[in-house]
Order: C-alpha cells, then structure tokens, then sequence
C-alpha cells in the first residue's frame, strides 16, 4: 500500500502570566527547504510536555515576532498557523513574508511553531514519510512501532487540543488582549478550535482552504483530488487550443497510468534538487505522487496536459519522475510525520465509518483507498492523544471570519467552506477564480486579508477585485501557453 501524504474535557481559559517572560533576540530566518530570508526577533519558550501536569516534563517551543511599527500598535497580535499537519508554521511566515510582513503597520505578527513542528521539538519519523512504494500490511505496522519507539516525546501531547492551548498561553504571557488568527489547511482545524476554546480572546479569523470540524480526513482526499483532475481534463477539452494540442488528454492518463501500473521504467536523471546523478525505477506511485500535488497550484497545473503528453507519445518520462522527486523532497522535508500522525490518529482515523465511504468510487479513482487503509493501519498501533470532546462538533461563532477557498482546491473544496459558513454569524466567503489549495498569496486577496483584520468588518470586504483572477492557462509546449 502506497504511503502518501495525507496532505486531517474543554479548556478553560488560559490563566494570564508574567508579561514579557519570553527574551526575545534578533534572529535572520529562513522558510521552508531553506528558501527565503525574513529578519525577526526569536525566543525559545519553555512549557508542559503534559499541560495538566505543569510541574513535570517539559519541551522546548520556538517563537517569532515582527514588531509593529507603529507608535502606538494594537493590543492584538496577528498569528499564522500552518498545515499539514506537521508543517511549521515559521517557515509559512518566512515563505509569504511580504503578504504577512504588511501586517505590522497596525499590529506586532506573532507566531509559534505548533509543538512537534519545525524548530518546536519536533516530531520527525522518516520511516513513514512519503514513498512512493507498496509496502505490506504487516510492513507498515512494524514501520509503524519502530517510528513510536524513536520518538523524543510521547505523541498523546502534540495534538491540536493541546497546540490551542500553547497558543492562548503565548498571547497571555506576552500580554496581548486578543489574537487575529489566520490558518490555512489543516491550520483552519487550528485556528476554529482556538475560536471555540477562546472566543473572547479571538479578535477575527481567516480560514483558508477549511477543514470543517466535523468532517474526517481519509477518503475524501482521493474524491477531491479526482474531482480536481477531472476539471482539468474538462477545462482542457474546453480550451480550443488546448484540446488541438492534446485531443485524447484523459485517455493519455489511462493509458500512462496502465502503464506504469503494468511496468517501471528504469530511468537516469539528475535528482531536481540536489542535482546528484540519480537512478530510477519510474512506477504509477511517481505518477500519483505527481499529479495530486500538481494540482495544488494554478502553475504547476497548467503543466499536466504537456506532462503526460510527453509520456505517452513521445515516451518522454523524465519530466513525470523529476517533478515526482522533487514533490517528494519538499513534502517530506517540510511535514513532521510523527506530529502529523499525533493529530490524523487521534482526530481522524478514530472517527472513520466504512459504512459512510463509497468504496466504488474511491477505487475508482486515481489515487484509489491505498491512503484511506494505510492510515487506518499506522493509527491502528498509535497512542491516542489529548483531544476536547467538542473537537467534531460544527463550529458555531460570532467571531468576524473570512473563509478563503480555491475554486479548483484539491483537498479543501469550496464546498466545505460553505459548510463551514452556515455556523458562522459573522463571515464571508471568498472563492478565488481559477485557483487551488491556499490562496493568501494570491491576487488582491493579500490586500483584502489586510484590510479586514485592520477593520474587523467582512461587510466592508470588497470581493469586486477577485474578478481578475483566473487559471493559469496551460501549457501547449516547452515555451508556455499560446500566445
């Protein structure tokens, strides 16, 4: 079974600490794969490994700030929340530093990297991070155990539960009133978890790519990612240029997908990122490994048709295995896997149904149930963690939210935003024309973000702007789109 990315009692207030207990130092940072350059002051912050017992082991958090700078800022502080699960929530800041950056001109940006991520005593298990091979049943439990036995810290304490409670710890030792909180992906469990526990402490939310409280990551991922795959064979056949350049594109999948089903291809190339010369047994877990992170952003979409174009009828697969590795390199080096399984086997897999998952139409996609059964067999012999009773239970608030969703996401559908929505007395949803999983980053939306936490009002977000947003369009050869 393929092991893929699965790119899934009530807190009291916290009491209010010393102010200013944290030291913070200058610090230059860098993002993810070690990309991008932000200057901040750091602190590492020590607290509970178990919050209910505040007097026994500790663990190590790494915290980052960019002061206002303004003269007199507000009494709120504007923090990001990663996805994942298992990504730091840092390097996020590092990697849209100029769409966060922004924030400061009223507000300090404050944000920690979620236990077991990033620089926060991590949770790595590189034995069960992404690969794409087929290991048995009886491989990924043994896989499973030897991971549990490696790690520094017990799991049951890095689930969200208890990263929602470092978080309103942090605000009320720094002294801050309020949080405005924005999370992406996974980060929007985070980020409505922290509404639900604290919602006198959350000033606005920006929920980006949301994950509803109630729905539980496993099966979904493989009928959202076909649903995004099929748009793309639609949009194409509806592109003229596009469909004269590749008139049988979902009939090219198969037969590539059949394929390397059938056989691997024995290939030599230079690894895209390290550039060491490399060899490889090119098989359908490239292919899949390929095409579901692809379809994450407008830019690596456009390349699909041409991709597997190549493959087919000029027997050119170098470009599906380059792009393969370097999918999985980044993924890997970026997610924690124990973290991640922290919080998928104890908020996930707990919660799975068979008799609620059409298992005709999860064979029947391109990813098919290898991600739904492996998770139900790592989360078979993993500790269960820390979690609030409330966890699945519909989000209902107050707090002024925006509800960010990509139109062609992936994993996070617009319509679980909608769903999101109907317990939301006080929000807006955006969705973003032509675009995929995350859109921050993306168009005006940076700027309206900006403009809705400084004014705390969705009614005086102006959505007219999203109106220039689009797909990228695709790519009819090495030169890029038609002109």
């Amino acid at each position: 079974m393929r092991r893929l990315t699965f790119l899934l009692a009530l807190a009291a207030s916290t009491p209010f600490l010393q102010v200013n207990a944290l030291e913070f130092a200058p610090c230059a940072l860098k993002g993810s794969n070690g990309n991008g350059h932000l200057q901040a002051e750091c602190a590492t912050w020590e607290q509970p490994l178990n919050r209910a017992e505040p007097d026994g082991e500790t663990i190590e958090l790494f915290v980052a700030r960019l002061k206002s700078t303004a003269l007199e800022p507000a009494n709120d502080a504007f923090t990001v929340i990663n996805g994942g699960p298992g990504g730091s929530s840092v390097d996020l800041l590092v990697d849209f530093g100029a769409a966060f950056r922004a924030f400061t001109r009223e507000r300090d940006v404050l944000v920690i990297d979620q236990r077991g991520t990033g620089r926060s005593s991590p949770l790595t298990c590189d034995a069960v991070a992404d690969e794409p091979t087929e290991p048995d049943e009886e491989e990924i439990k043994r896989l499973t155990l030897e991971c549990i036995e490696k790690l520094p810290r017990d799991p049951r304490y890095f689930t969200t539960t208890v990263a929602v409670q470092d978080l309103d710890a942090l605000r009320a030792e720094l002294g801050y009133d309020q949080l405005s909180v924005y999370g992406v992906s996974y980060g929007t469990r985070v980020t409505q978890q922290y509404m639900r526990m604290y919602p006198d402490q959350t000033r606005v939310a920006i929920i980006d790519g949301v994950v509803p409280p109630s729905e539980v990551l496993g099966h979904q991922v493989a009928l959202h990612s076909q649903d995004s795959l099929n748009d793309v064979f639609d949009r194409c056949a509806e592109d003229p240029k596009c469909q004269e350049r590749f008139p049988d594109l979902e009939a090219d999948f198969a037969t590539l997908a059949e394929l390397l089903k059938a056989n691997e291809i024995p290939l030599k190339l230079q690894h895209p990122i390290t550039g060491v010369p490399t060899e490889l047994n090119l098989a359908y877990g490239h292919l899949l490994v390929y095409v579901r992170f692809a379809l994450y952003a407008p830019e690596t979409t456009a390349l699909i048709p041409l991709i597997i174009h190549q493959a087919v009828h000029e027997k050119n697969y170098l470009p599906v295995a380059a792009n393969a590795l370097r999918m999985l390199h980044n993924v890997t080096s970026a997610i924690n896997y124990g973290m991640h399984n922290a919080v998928i086997c104890t908020e996930d897999t707990p919660f799975f149904a068979e008799e609620q998952v059409d298992f005709a139409a999860l064979d029947s996609t391109y990813i098919g149930r290898d991600m739904y059964d492996t998770l139900g067999l790592m989360c078979g012999s993993w500790p269960a963690g820390v979690i609030d009773p409330d966890m699945k239970v519909p989000l209902e608030s107050d707090v002024p939210t925006l509800v960010l969703s990509g139109e062609y996401d992936p994993i996070t559908p617009p319509a679980w935003g909608d769903a999101v929505l109907r317990g939301l007395t006080n929000a807006k949803h955006l969705v973003a024309p032509g675009q995929g999983h995350g859109t921050i980053a993306r168009g005006c939306i940076p700027k309206l973000a900006l403009e809705f936490v400084e004014s705390a009002n969705v009614s005086e977000v102006d959505v007219s702007c999203l109106e220039h947003l689009a797909p990228y369009p695709f790519f009819v050869d090495l030169m890029g789109p038609p002109p």
